[in-house]
């Protein structure tokens, strides 16, 4: 090795020893580089001491001391519990990353030195003199980089062990929850207490109701308090849309107050709820919404949610509503407060249970006088009627197991009761102030486009109510499953059937891709179809023929389109298609094109080509393959011409561009009218003839000033004369008006004594 080293030697040069110590250098830079943390590891380590705080939160809460079960709660925490376990795995892996990068980096930084060239160089004591000042500067950055590399494996190292904690410590109360609940099952549908009419167990007497009924609280602010604390960025969306919806208000105020002193001409619109209280409206679609976020909130906070709702909806209801419909209300109202603090605070004593006995009892009594004064005429009347059965066979329910001995069930599904009743009351206003929206919506901009004539507003109420009413029965089944505590098994079982991967074949996919294909689909055809009404069309009416119009509609059209296109390209990417048979798709599409497609394809090609060109717009006067009419719609497959006769004629897009179109408003609405007589007369004076035709013409409306009338003789004699007269009008009213300026000219000719046939 010795006569190799001198032989490296005696053959390099000064140039050589340089490249070594620069790529030396430069390996020194890159391992630095690679072994630098930076914030993320900082921000990391909040999030680990973050979760190590939760799990002590958790921990203390949990200590639920109360006799009857809370399980709500229970699964509340196991839900963070389990939230906090998946992203503890996820910065587990990202640490193990980039530990192994450093500790990667740390072990080249031990052979960065052994450069055979760089060893030659420090093995001469004249050749290390030369490169000095280089060899220092760069001992000290090998240091520098080897402290800085020891140190990030330590503060890795420390994270490492915290995480491991956190993972140990989230694996054991997640078992234990897990056996809470299972034991909490059984019980629940066990012999939880003796029967009613059986001695009450002396264990279960109350002796310190004071202090149970101080931890009980205390349990339940600590509950409320974790869990706000852990999803207010959930709530940014319904945040957000309630500062849209009240800047909305707040733009529309004037033609709220308009519709209230001018009902006899915005009563078509039929507004209730915004006519009468705006701002409780809004409030009321907004806490609707709180179910989608609050699935696994504490009974206490969903309580109070639900007895502000309450409070604005018995606002709403005491100016609207009948009395004998608002007197079962106010008692549903005072029985959901009751039924909440009972079930937040009772405990299993005879006094107790005899209590909410009564309570469900009573839920019994007033639901079914609700129920008989459903009438068929009444809106919704399906669904409250569904909705105040469910309930009373829920709170018969109760009382059955109270009797029996299920105090604690008979809590939960007594609770559950009055939640489904007073929910499904006002679930309707959330859907008439959503229809009333779109509505007021849609008639603002009726008015700006200057349109003032009424509407029918059956097909919009037709389009929209259907998808609220799903909205609202999802909203409904969240809310009662999860008063059941059944929502967290519900949930998985769904979840886990429509995520579990099948095979058909070659071919491997997932339910939840397909339903969330479909679903896009349909949100896409539902949104496309609200456009047009927050544009101010019903979809119904072509009576506006302007330009500015003309361009509104062919503006909404493309926006209708892009909106489709949007949501099919979103429908394809969240299905999860692979892109292999992606192109097989594609490929059998080609085929089964060029076999019987052809005009499908062509009319659909031709549409967009329609909607783009702007040759053809909606409200156009056309003349195409022999039929005349007004466009009524451009659609991707074929476009509709309403004839003067009143029938929609429903030309393919294919046949209309592969004809000669004549559009008598593509530049203008004018149109020429040409009027042929002959005149009789002793002595016929051109000059009396020209101006009796010019001041005629002139008296008639719609015809257009700015262009002077044309008058042509074709044969004039003695006594008669044969001509015709070309003037300029609107193409809506060209019959009317030829019609009028023949009447008008035969009557200005009989004054002179002139004949005129």
């Amino acid at each position: 090795m010795h006569k190799k080293l001198t032989l490296a030697a005696d053959s390099l040069t000064l140039s050589d020893y340089m490249i070594s110590i620069e790529r030396v250098n430069d390996n020194l830079n890159t391992i630095r580089d690679s072994t630098k943390l930076g914030f993320e590891v900082v921000r990391m380590g909040r999030k680990i001491v973050n979760i190590s705080d939760d799990i002590k939160i958790i921990r203390q809460n949990i200590r639920d001391k109360r006799s009857a079960l809370n399980m709500k709660n229970l699964y509340l925490y196991q839900s963070f519990a389990s939230n906090l376990d998946e992203e503890n795995d996820r910065l587990q892996t990202r640490v193990n990353r980039l530990y192994k990068k450093v500790y990667h980096g740390k072990k080249q930084l031990k052979t960065v030195l052994s450069d055979s060239v760089f060893r030659v160089l420090y093995a001469d004591t004249l050749l290390r003199n030369t490169f000095d000042d280089k060899l220092l500067r760069l001992e000290r950055k090998w240091t520098r980089t080897d402290s800085v590399t020891k140190a990030n494996i330590d503060s890795l190292n420390i994270l490492k062990v915290k995480l491991s904690d956190n993972s140990l410590n989230l694996s054991n109360m997640l078992n234990m929850m897990d056996n809470r609940i299972d034991r909490a099952g059984s019980r629940l549908l066990g012999h939880e207490v003796n029967n009613m009419w059986q001695e009450v167990r002396k264990d279960l007497l109350a002796t310190d109701s004071t202090k149970k009924a101080v931890n009980i609280l205390i349990s339940e602010h600590n509950a409320i308090g974790y869990y706000f604390s852990q999803t207010s960025g959930e709530r940014v969306l319904v945040f957000i849309l309630g500062i849209l919806l009240f800047t909305w208000l707040f733009l529309k105020r004037k033609l709220l107050k308009k519709h209230k002193k001018q009902k006899d001409l915005f009563g078509f619109l039929r507004l209730q709820y915004l006519n009468s209280h705006p701002v409780f409206s809004i409030l009321i679609l907004l806490l609707c919404l709180m179910p989608f976020f609050d699935a696994y909130a504490p009974t206490s906070y969903i309580a109070i949610e639900f007895i502000f709702l309450l409070g604005v909806a018995s606002v709403i209801f005491a100016k609207n509503a009948k009395p004998s419909f608002l007197f079962y209300w106010v008692g549903l109202v005072i029985l959901f407060v009751v039924c909440t603090i009972t079930y937040i605070m009772i405990e299993p004593t005879l006094v107790a249970r005899l209590w909410m006995l009564i309570l469900h009892v009573s839920i019994i009594a007033f639901s079914f006088g609700l129920y008989r004064q459903l009438n068929k005429e009444m809106a919704y009347y399906k669904w409250i009627r569904a909705a105040v059965f469910t309930g009373m066979i829920l709170a018969g329910l109760g009382v059955f197991c109270n009797l029996f001995g299920r105090f604690s069930l008979s809590g939960i599904v007594g609770l559950s009761a009055i939640f489904a009743v007073t929910q499904a009351l006002v679930l309707p206003v959330f859907i008439d102030t959503c229809v009333e929206i779109i509505l007021m919506q849609l008639q603002s901009r009726r008015l700006n486009k200057g349109v003032n004539k009424p509407f029918d507003d059956s097909s919009v109420i037709k389009r929209t109510k259907g998808p609220l009413l799903i909205v609202a029965a999802i909203l409904w089944l969240i809310m009662l499953t999860s008063n059941l505590n059944i929502y967290h098994d519900i949930s998985n079982y769904v979840v886990e059937f429509l995520t579990v991967t099948r095979t058909i074949g070659s071919i491997s996919f997932k339910l939840i891709s397909l339903l969330l294909f479909f679903a896009i689909i349909w949100v896409a055809h539902l949104l496309q179809r609200l456009i047009s009404f927050l544009f101010g069309e019903t979809g119904t009416e072509t009576e506006d023929t302007a330009a500015v119009s003309k361009g509104q509609h062919s503006r909404l059209l493309i926006t209708r389109l892009l909106v489709l296109i949007g949501g099919y390209l979103l429908a394809i990417a969240a299905s999860g298609l692979p892109i292999d048979k992606l192109t097989f798709l594609l490929g059998a599409l080609g085929v089964g094109i060029g076999m019987g497609l052809q005009n499908v394809v062509n009319n659909f090609v031709s549409g967009i080509i329609l909607i783009f060109d702007g040759s053809l717009q909606i409200g156009d006067q056309i003349e195409v393959n022999n039929q005349a009419g007004k466009v009524k719609e451009i659609g991707l497959r074929a476009s509709t011409l309403t004839t003067s006769d009143g029938a929609d004629v429903i030309i393919p897009n294919g046949d209309i561009l592969s004809h000669n179109i004549v559009n008598w408003t593509f530049n203008n609405d004018q149109k020429r009218v040409i009027i042929e007589f002959s005149l009789s007369g002793k002595e016929l004076d051109v000059n009396v003839i020209n101006e009796v035709i010019n001041e005629t013409i002139k008296q008639v409306p719609n015809v257009v000033a700015q262009r002077k009338a044309v008058i042509l003789f074709h044969k004039v004699t003695h006594q008669t004369s044969s001509l015709s007269v070309r003037f300029w009008t609107t193409i809506n009213s060209a019959d009317q008006v030829k019609s009028e300026v023949i009447q008008k000219l035969s009557t200005a000719f009989s004054e002179k004594n002139i004949g005129f046939e």
